[in-house]
């Protein structure tokens, strides 16, 4: 049988370690009134978003303001940006314990904005006043890169030869959009499969579009506008009567597939086109 003084010593380290657990989350809760940081930058709506639960009362304090420090990489100027739980400027349910804030990201309402094409780390640090103490909570995210879009695609389903020795010519336009801006894409083009013998055209290369406003002096892209995104290329088609092999257009399905690159190379969704030549 077990010695009743060793029974009341295990029984009463148990007790004790039970007690210095509780305690320890009761300290731990204390130092971290501020939880669940929350950042988005909304590219579309050029919206900044930040949110994080903060806790009513702080060591017997109550709270009496909440807000973000927000600095571009610089860290030379710091935008004071208040938050709420009201229910206004973002903040979705009111009086739920998260404090957030929708901002536009302009220069009428902070100093540092973020540029469309910024792809990379962004700092900023929670705030929280509880009479006379103050809380902070340092963050980091990361803001990725968002790639191209084909909108539409612009070219005729049916493409038909011109007689005799004639060359006409079709003209293709890829519409694109790019969330990080026109600038970041970096290029457009398309792949053309002959159904059938399935071999693919140009030696599998891409046949590329421009968005130059045809202002190539060794070739006209048929393109209108520098910079609107929308991407073109004239694809010469040639009579049966060319006898020249450099001028022959051959005929039948073709499939063409478009796809765009932005600049940290990373590529839209492929969208497929068929024609009949």
């Amino acid at each position: 049988m077990m010695n009743k003084n060793l029974f009341f010593i295990l029984f009463s380290a148990i007790i004790l370690i039970s007690s210095c657990d509780d305690q320890l989350s009761v300290e731990e809760a204390k130092s971290d009134p501020i939880t669940n940081p929350q950042f988005v930058f909304m590219r579309e709506s050029n919206l900044l978003y930040f949110a994080a639960s903060y806790k009513l009362e702080f060591e017997e304090e109550s709270l009496t303001s909440a807000m973000v420090e927000w600095s571009t990489q610089s860290g030379n100027v710091t935008d004071t940006i208040w938050l709420n739980d009201n229910g206004n400027n973002g903040d979705i349910l009111p009086f739920d314990g998260l404090y957030s804030r929708k901002i536009q990201n302009d220069l009428s309402h902070i100093q540092n904005v973020i540029l469309p094409s910024l792809v990379g780390q962004v700092t900023y640090r929670f705030l929280g006043v509880y009479g006379t103490i103050g809380v902070e909570m340092s963050q980091t995210s990361y803001v990725e890169n968002i790639p191209p879009v084909i909108l539409s695609v612009s070219v005729q389903d049916t493409i038909n030869r011109p007689t005799g020795m004639n060359m006409e010519y079709v003209l293709v336009i890829a519409d694109v959009f790019d969330e990080n801006g026109i600038d970041d894409i970096l290029n457009c083009g398309f792949t053309s499969l002959h159904v059938g013998p399935d071999t693919l055209l140009n030696s599998g290369n891409p046949i590329w579009l421009f968005d130059d406003g045809g202002i190539d002096p060794e070739y006209y892209s048929g393109d209108e506008i520098s910079g609107d995104g929308k991407f073109s290329i004239q694809i010469p088609i040639y009579g049966a009567g060319n006898t020249n092999p450099s001028q022959q257009t051959k005929t039948g399905v073709f499939l063409w597939t478009f796809t765009a690159k932005d600049k940290s190379n990373d590529p839209s969704l492929p969208v497929e086109y068929s024609v009949v030549v």
